[in-house]
Order: structure tokens, then sequence, then C-alpha cells
């Protein structure tokens, strides 16, 4: 049994599909041709296949579908959940979809979790989840605005990990963040604080596309190791959680 990771899968079927003979002019919502990820589900599929086993866990942190209602993610959650292994999810920027953590869980099919703000166990591990957000002194960072959130998601991941390690403190801390925790413009935050004080061993992250991929900090950073995750960074193959 292994851990595996990948994120911003950005699906958008509209209807229910197979895992094969997906129709790309009839059955895609919002095809991701224009980014360079043509027929991206495909790429995934096979991917999949190849390197993740019934028995693995794959986490997900974020930017899972397009859909704006949970009737049409559930097209998208249903063609993941037809690929082998354990999913866990966790929300990201784009998951609209996600208004109530409630209705998504009672959404999702078995063998699919959603964390936000809690955690779950797998493989051993602790692995807690919130969606993170931009930090403070990032271009286009509205203090008005933003501050407010990114307080609240600070103290979403801090309750998340609060709780783990009072259930199973002597189990290791995996976290699911979808914003990344630093940048090269700002180096440290208060996720990265909040993880550190929990002696978090992996951050994982999400997010970045295209050439903000040439900036992304990743590896041990801050006291533990930041894995990108997102799906065009990882060429669409699951890779394994740095452990």
């Amino acid at each position: 049994m292994s851990l595996f990771a990948i994120s911003d899968l950005h699906l958008s079927f509209n209807k229910p599909v197979g895992l094969t003979n997906i129709d790309h002019e009839k059955d895609i919502e919002k095809p991701m041709d224009v980014f360079g990820w043509d027929h991206h589900y495909d790429r995934v599929r096979d991917a999949w296949l190849e390197v993740v086993a019934e028995g693995d866990t794959v986490l997900i942190p974020g930017d899972i579908s397009w859909a704006l209602r949970l009737e049409q993610a559930r097209y998208d959650f249903d063609w993941i959940n037809a690929l082998p292994g354990r999913k866990i999810l966790s929300p990201g920027n784009h998951c609209y979809y996600a208004q109530s953590k409630k209705k998504v869980r009672q959404t999702l099919p078995e063998q699919m979790e959603w964390i936000d703000a809690d955690y779950t166990l797998a493989e051993g591990y602790i692995i807690a989840g919130t969606r993170g957000w931009n930090l403070p002194g990032e271009p286009g960072w509205d203090e008005s605005s933003d501050r407010r959130i990114y307080d609240r998601q600070i103290g979403r991941l801090e309750m998340a990990l609060s709780a783990a390690v009072k259930d199973h403190p002597e189990k290791e801390r995996i976290v699911m963040l979808h914003y990344p925790p630093v940048t090269p413009k700002i180096p440290d935050s208060d996720f990265m604080r909040v993880m550190r004080d929990y002696q978090v061993k992996t951050c994982l992250y999400g997010h970045l596309h295209g050439r903000s991929h040439r900036d992304a900090l990743v590896g041990e950073y801050g006291g533990l190791h930041l894995q990108l995750v997102s799906c065009d960074y990882l060429d669409f193959k699951p890779v394994p959680v740095h452990l």
C-alpha cells in the first residue's frame, strides 16, 4: 500500500461517462485545450492505471472539478472513483460546488473522502487539510478582503491539526493545502508556522500552473518537505508522497 498525490484535475464531464471512449466534443463542459491540456483526462487515466493499485491511496488537494453544482460534480467524482485506490480530496479555489462539507460528503461515492478543516488517516499517517489562501504581501493581496479569509484558513488548519494530534499523537502528519504556503516573494507564512508547531512532515499543494512552476518552492524548506502536485507539473501522473 502506498500514498500518491495529484491535484488540479479540472474535470468537467457534463454527463455520466466511463473511463474510456469519452467524446471530447459532447461529454466535456469546459475543455482544457486552451491551456495545452489536450484530452488531459486520458493522460491522467493512463498514468493513474500505470502506477496506482487498488490498495493504494491518492491525495487530491483541490480543483478537482469545474462544476458549479454538486449534481454536476458527481459526474467527475464518479469518473475518479472508477480509478484504482482510495481517494482523499480537499477543496481548491475553483471548487464552487463545495459550499457545504456535509453535502459534498453525502455526494461522494464510496472509497472517496472529503477533508476540510479536519483530518483522516491513511497508510498510518494523519492527513489534515484545508484550502489555504493567498499570502499577505503577494501581488493582488487586498488587506480589506483577503485578511479575513487568510486568518480563517489559518484557524481551520490549526483546528484540523489540533484534533489530529489530540487523537493520534504518535502518528506523523501530512497536510493538504491547495495554495502554496510560501512563495519566493513571501518566504514564510502563518501556514508554515502552524505546520512547524505541529511538526508536519510533508505539505502537498497545487494551484500553480505553467510558468509559475519555475518559481515554486519544493523540497526541504522551513522544517518540512514541500511537494507541488499540480497535475500539469507532474505531467498528469500521480506521484508518491514524500514520506
